[in-house]
């Protein structure tokens, strides 16, 4: 089994792939990578070629939460990122984290901090980012970490973690780790169950990934989405009464606002 495995999540023709795969190509350490799809076509199949990846296809219906449980089932690893096709890793994405993970053998889940990044590859700072690195504090302390009620605190505001940033201990966590009802929500469920098992998460308070946000971006049509902001009540209702509720999901719409000026 290897140490690590990145599993590109490709789906359909996004512009942005091909850069996905050049920063997983070019991170400092060597890397293993697969490309994982349940949407086939040349324009994949090309790229694949072109930078001789290994391609697995899944069969059936296209679903977030199925095709990231393939691509995550599918990386023979002992820790596994699964990569999103629009977004861009720093090359010390992967040395920086085997470090951390090095120090600390029980970790469940490992995440990083990240910027935001338009379509034409503009980095920007904005204030939500600052929330979500407070939010995230309590885990730079050692013996905190691997506490349930500290991995489950960091999430009791909002969903304080980059998804594509997180790297998963798969021999601990085993296989089909995302089983939700939500869609929009579903790595935030993920999490939360996540933090209910014993070990910790390894949290690497340094900017090594770079979330893309853009006009046809899933994570962009989500901010309008009725039942997006549904999904999102319910995740609070799991820490808070209703009427506290209510006021996060104020700020937490507000918090938004900013992501679609990108």
């Amino acid at each position: 089994m290897k140490k690590h495995v990145f599993a590109i999540c490709a789906y359909k023709e996004s512009p942005y792939l091909e850069s996905c795969i050049q920063s997983l190509r070019a991170q400092s350490v060597p890397a293993t990578i697969i490309m994982c799809t349940s949407t086939p076509n040349e324009f994949i199949a090309g790229l694949t070629e072109k930078y001789q990846l290994p391609c697995y296809i899944r069969d059936g219906k296209s679903d977030i939460q199925a095709d990231w449980n393939f691509a995550y089932d599918t990386a023979d690893a002992e820790y596994v990122t699964i990569a999103h096709q629009d977004d861009i890793y720093h090359r010390d994405y992967l040395k920086e984290l085997l470090k951390q993970i090095q120090r600390h053998p029980d970790t469940l889940m490992a995440m990083t901090d990240y910027r935001i990044i338009n379509q034409e590859q503009q980095a920007r700072w904005e204030p939500s980012l600052l929330i979500k690195q407070i939010l995230k504090l309590p885990l730079r302390i050692s013996f905190l970490a691997d506490k349930k009620l500290v991995k489950r605190g960091i999430q009791a505001f909002g969903n304080a973690i980059c998804c594509p940033s997180v790297c998963y201990h798969k021999r601990m966590l085993g296989n089909d780790i995302f089983h939700s009802k939500y869609k929009y929500a579903l790595d935030w469920e993920t999490f939360y169950k996540i933090a209910g098992q014993k070990g910790r998460f390894t949290y690497l308070s340094k900017e090594l990934f770079y979330y893309r946000i853009h006009d046809k971006a899933t994570s962009k049509a989500c901010l309008v989405n009725q039942k997006k902001t549904e999904e999102e009540l319910e995740m609070f209702r799991k820490f808070w009464p209703e009427w506290i509720v209510q006021i996060l999901m104020h700020f937490y719409k507000i918090s938004y606002r900013s992501y679609e000026k990108v």
